[in-house]
């Protein structure tokens, strides 16, 4: 029983020290996104900074339901804020540079037949949701949180860090072209961020429990069946279908349904009761 003890605290070990890595190497990438190679004065740098402040229009709710969710499951709030962090430095990071690699070599091999509407928008669905995956298995396995709440409330906040951190991303692209551009540019994130990333890692997280801490065949398929449903929905919202109003809106509300039905659920010890039938 010791071994396994000592084995299982090594494996946590070594996990931290690819936690911290994967964070240093995210600060490294990340840093584009925060300044530019263009000559531009401080006060340019200020006036694309203060277009931030838009996105406090969903940060700010976003903190009062954890903190909600803290006092109802007794979690960690400052856990959840370092699952933030990750979600911003870790996934966001590398997402972007997969990204940019992956448009880059399809326009080689296929030139004007690629379409990054479509073919791209497939990729950056299954791409950013798989790392926002595991970077949710790592932080549960560090922590040793098994219950459906605590992955659901982890999968919210890694989703949340990447939003804020791909918003930011867009906002600066466009502030530093021109800095009239980052006002807009931040009221156009705001107007998608309802089923935005933190959705969609908050519901893949509950396919992610339903696979590892359920061990039952057929809750395994539902799991992942949610994390299948995500990536579809990911891939049409930013495909020309979420382009149209209505499509746009359809995506949000079967994204955002099936979270409101774990979060109004009050019984604690089957908190997924919603989501699933036990045999």
């Amino acid at each position: 029983m010791n071994k396994i003890n000592q084995n299982g605290e090594r494996k946590r070990l070594f996990m931290s020290g690819v936690l911290i890595l994967l964070l240093t190497l995210g600060m490294v990438i990340d840093e584009g996104d925060y300044v530019t190679h263009k000559q531009i004065s401080t006060t340019v740098y200020l006036q694309v900074y203060s277009a931030f402040l838009v996105l406090l229009v969903y940060i700010v709710p976003f903190f009062f339901l954890i903190k909600r969710l803290c006092r109802k499951y007794r979690l960690s709030g400052f856990v959840l804020m370092i699952a933030v962090a990750c979600g911003a430095l870790i996934p966001a990071a590398f997402a972007g540079e997969i990204n940019d690699s992956f448009t880059s070599l399809m326009r080689h091999l296929m030139g004007r037949a690629y379409s990054d509407a479509w073919l791209g928008s497939l990729e950056t669905g299954v791409v950013e949701e798989l790392l926002k995956l595991l970077t949710v298995s790592l932080l549960v396995y560090l922590l040793r949180w098994k219950s459906a709440s605590e992955y659901l409330s982890i999968g919210m906040s890694v989703g949340l860090g990447f939003q804020i951190e791909e918003d930011i991303s867009y906002i600066t692209e466009s502030g530093f072209k021109h800095v009239s551009g980052a006002f807009p540019a931040a009221f156009d994130r705001l107007l998608g961020a309802l089923g935005s990333h933190w959705a969609y890692t908050g519901l893949a997280a509950i396919g992610l429990y339903l696979i590892f801490q359920t061990h039952r065949d057929h809750h395994m398929r539902r799991g992942m069946f949610w994390i299948v449903y995500v990536m579809v929905n990911h891939f049409l919202y930013d495909s020309p279908i979420g382009d149209v109003n209505l499509f746009f809106a359809l995506l949000n509300v079967a994204l955002i349904l099936p979270l409101i039905a774990f979060l109004r659920d009050d019984d604690k010890k089957d908190p997924m009761r919603l989501l699933r039938k036990d045999e």
